[in-house]
């Protein structure tokens, strides 16, 4: 037991010599590695942050159904049932009568209401209407394909074909709305993709530094390693300083990097970002009130996504550098 314990004393103790034996070829392998996590880091947090925007999104981007002003009641209930069967969409359907969308379009255009005059509550190009939201904004396309093939529904707040509605409500507003609701779910998707090719990329490449770092000083003790070759020491006793080494710059490069990324992050997140991101929340119709989320929430796993980065390339690396060295 004493033994074994000598033995892995040993093995760490001269693992740690090595980092203070090569302090440059180390100081620029924890800058890169840093740099490396940083970047993921970012990528990570981003995603995260769009993630919970879709959330918010899908319980508060609306969609009007507009029905035909000749529909009956039963007829009416009939596709209220038919809209909460379908998939994707939350079941907490709201009706707006015609009475309740003229003064709906009195609030929206404000002083603007003034276009309105001659028209009233029961004689108005308004139809009446059901607003749905979504359990999956990705599906938003799918929706307003499938209620549009409805009987007595006329057109939806995204792709209305009622002219009456298009002669009041401005056409361009409907398609800007539309491609803002389509670009996020996009963005999201373009973040994650990113985050796995940036991620892949830069990983490959810490990979490579820390084992041209390590490799230099295996390279040194080359004569130590044949030696120790020839009196029949194993490849795992021989690699595992190396292994300590790439594992210490990892676990160093990790602390460093969260440290950093929690400063950066928490700065943008106090600083007019957030207020921003709130004000083009509510641009798309989405209640206020959303803030980027708070670091703690990001704290466990951009800590796991780091000492996984950072061990699993000091381990690859260093194991890859001394595939040379070993062969005696």
């Amino acid at each position: 037991m004493i033994v074994k314990y000598n033995i892995i004393s040993y093995l760490i103790g001269d693992g740690i010599r090595n980092i203070s034996k090569n302090k440059k070829s180390t100081f620029s392998a924890i800058i890169i590695m840093v740099v490396t996590m940083l970047t993921v880091g970012i990528c990570f947090v981003i995603a995260e942050n769009a993630n919970a925007i879709l959330n918010k999104m899908q319980t508060g981007y609306p969609l009007e159904i507009y029905l035909d002003d000749s529909i009956t009641v039963s007829e009416r209930e009939k596709i209220e049932n038919e809209i909460r069967n379908l998939e994707y969409v939350n079941p907490n359907i709201e009706y707006i009568s015609k009475e309740q969308a003229f003064h709906n379009a009195m609030d929206k255009l404000g002083s603007d209401s003034l276009m309105l005059i001659g028209y009233t509550e029961k004689e108005h190009p308004f139809p009446q209407s059901y607003k749905i939201t979504f359990t999956n904004l990705d599906k938003l396309k799918e929706v307003v394909a499938q209620v549009e093939e409805f009987d007595h529904v006329i057109g939806t707040s995204e792709t209305s074909t009622s002219t009456d509605v298009n002669n009041v409500e401005n056409k361009e507003n409907k398609k800007q709305k539309k491609s803002k609701a389509e670009l996020l779910t996009s963005f999201n998707r373009k973040v994650n993709i990113a985050l796995v090719a940036v991620g892949g990329i830069l990983v490959i490449f810490s990979i490579i530094i820390i084992g041209n770092t390590i490799k230099l000083t295996v390279h040194a003790r080359r004569k130590e390693i044949s030696i120790m070759k020839y009196v029949g020491a194993t490849n795992n006793f021989i690699r595992a300083p190396f292994v300590v080494e790439g594992i210490v710059i990892g676990i160093i490069s990790s602390l460093i990097s969260l440290i950093f990324l929690a400063g950066i992050y928490v700065w943008i997140r106090n600083a007019a970002v957030g207020n921003g991101l709130s004000a083009w929340l509510e641009g798309l119709g989405i209640s206020s009130g959303f803030d980027l989320l708070e670091f703690s929430q990001l704290f466990q796993n951009v800590l796991l996504i780091f000492l996984a980065m950072g061990i699993g390339i000091g381990v690859i690396g260093s194991i890859w550098s001394m595939k040379k060295y070993l062969k005696v």
